[in-house]
């Protein structure tokens, strides 16, 4: 990410929430808010017939790209839901971007306590920008947590903050790992894993490698992914394999507890759609789950 600016792919990932939830029925991902957290070209593209032209032909070749990114933040969410059932109340959002789920489900205010951990310069334009949507009295359950990863840990962050390391909490870590060498993504799951009690959870998305692709229209859709984010100073440098994965997990201290591909992610957010909506080949939506003591 550019320094001192706020990331580019997080608001474009805010619009496309913003635009299946007003104009893509039926809704995958309901997210009434994230309109409000946009400025400038996004804002202007969503309230006039330009969005049209954006979305459906001038995004036309990263079509699946969107319904990755409500795909995974519904993927998410819904195991959140469960995992707040079974007593976790610290939900931590790592690189939160223009996550609106502070302001979206206020009815937990007094259940789960909410860590965003975001790059300062991203999160600096986030907090004005919730400002003016709650009108200076953002979420009480709220937690603002600037971490640039370059020159700080996460559990540094969070030692600012009051987390609490000896109780499960559940992390969601979205649309990161693409910008981040392998190596990079298993240091996270690791030091992740390090400041999670047991019986913590965290979902995550990863691309697969693009030599795994077989059609060439996946290809192709991958390179145009690259172009799309290399031009907004936020290039894909990290893809891996499954195998590469699962076989690491262990090491990083996390149980794999579901991993969706393509497949599983149309069957479960796509198939009974009309329209062109599908997920992105070859990305892979990933729950762990660290194990208890004794657990196997």
């Amino acid at each position: 990410m550019e320094q001192k600016r706020a990331s580019r792919t997080a608001e474009a990932a805010a619009a496309t929430r913003a635009y299946y939830d007003q104009y893509r029925p039926p809704n995958i991902f309901p997210d009434p808010y994230a309109r409000q957290f946009l400025k400038g070209f996004w804002r202007l593209v969503l309230a006039t017939p330009l969005r049209s032209l954006v979305f459906e032909l001038g995004l036309k070749p990263l079509k699946p790209v969107g319904g990755q990114v409500v795909a995974r933040s519904r993927f998410a969410e819904d195991r959140l839901e469960l995992a707040l059932s079974h007593g976790i109340d610290q939900y931590v959002l790592v690189g939160a971007g223009y996550d609106s789920f502070s302001v979206r489900r206020q009815d937990l205010q007094h259940k789960l306590k909410v860590f965003e951990v975001d790059h300062p310069d991203t999160q600096q334009e986030k907090r004005r920008r919730l400002t003016s949507i709650t009108r200076g009295a953002p979420p009480e359950n709220l937690r603002f947590v600037p971490v640039d990863f370059e020159r700080q840990s996460l559990r540094a962050g969070l030692a600012e903050s009051d987390f609490d390391p000896t109780r499960p909490c559940f992390y969601a870590w979205l649309g990161t790992t693409a910008y981040l060498s392998n190596q990079a993504t298993f240091d996270a799951l690791s030091s992740m894993s390090a400041l999670a009690a047991p019986g913590s959870e965290l979902v995550f998305d990863f691309l697969g490698a693009q030599t795994d692709l077989l059609e060439p229209q996946h290809q192709a859709l991958y390179q145009a992914l690259k172009a799309f984010t290399a031009k907004r100073g936020e290039p894909i440098v990290g893809e891996m394999a499954v195998s590469t994965l699962t076989q690491r997990l262990p090491v990083c201290g996390w149980q794999l507890s579901e991993l969706l591909g393509f497949d599983e992610q149309r069957a479960l957010y796509f198939d009974e759609r009309s329209d062109d909506a599908m997920p992105m080949p070859g990305s892979f939506l990933v729950h762990l789950i660290k194990p208890r003591q004794g657990a196997t």
